[in-house]
């Protein structure tokens, strides 16, 4: 009884590569011997929103509008990039991308994305002075991202390596730091996205922000 108890732990045993007996066929002739090396799936590690748009046509100041988007990303100390400059009349796009780390493990991140086509250097009377200004129109998007947890350094992803840290990942996320996301780093990102979008459609007169 002990020896056929032993033999079915043995045959147990043998399906799992661990345990299991290498053969002759599992290694080559020639070479190095391979390794077992274990994947994980991808892991989505943003939660993301809605774009927001904006569409105007009409007379702007284009370089106003620029730093009215670039002194709004200063003013909440975001890290900004300019990931896209293009100017090739009749278009004009620019995509600008602010980070700012909240903590060791959450960043924020917005994106602007602006085009428009149209004529530009155009001069106009403004508030009696003279300025260059841009008759187009204008489509403009506005994203809003948390990641969690960010890469480091050197831009290597953290916790999603290997099958086991991804699960302890999804495990901190779902019932330790829910509810501290949502409620704190989500809400704030929330109502700053509202008021960049606010800012660029005061700049262009469109309404109450």
């Amino acid at each position: 009884m002990a020896g056929e108890k032993k033999g079915f732990l043995q045959g147990i045993l043998r399906g799992i590569p661990l345990f299991r007996k290498a053969k002759d066929a599992d290694y080559p002739n020639e070479g190095p011997v391979p390794t077992h090396t274990p994947k994980a799936h991808p892991y989505e590690t943003n939660m993301g929103w809605f774009s927001h748009r904006i569409k105007y046509r009409g007379m702007l100041d284009l370089d106003k509008l620029y730093r009215v988007m670039a002194g709004w990303f200063k003013e909440k100390r975001f890290e900004l990039h300019e990931n896209l400059f293009k100017s090739k009349p009749p278009e004009w796009e620019v995509r600008l991308m602010g980070e700012r780390k909240e903590t060791a493990f959450v960043k924020n991140i917005i994106d602007v994305h602006v085009h428009m086509w149209g004529t530009y250097n155009i001069d106009a009377i403004v508030n009696g002075r003279k300025k260059k200004m841009a008759n187009v129109r204008v489509i403009s998007r506005i994203d809003g991202d948390i990641q969690r947890p960010y890469a480091d350094i050197f831009e290597e992803p953290r916790w999603t390596a290997t099958g086991f840290e991804c699960r302890i990942l999804k495990l901190f996320q779902n019932w330790f730091y829910r509810r501290e996301t949502e409620g704190i780093y989500w809400d704030k990102l929330y109502s700053e996205l509202y008021d960049l979008h606010g800012a660029i459609k005061a700049h262009l007169g469109m309404g109450a922000r």
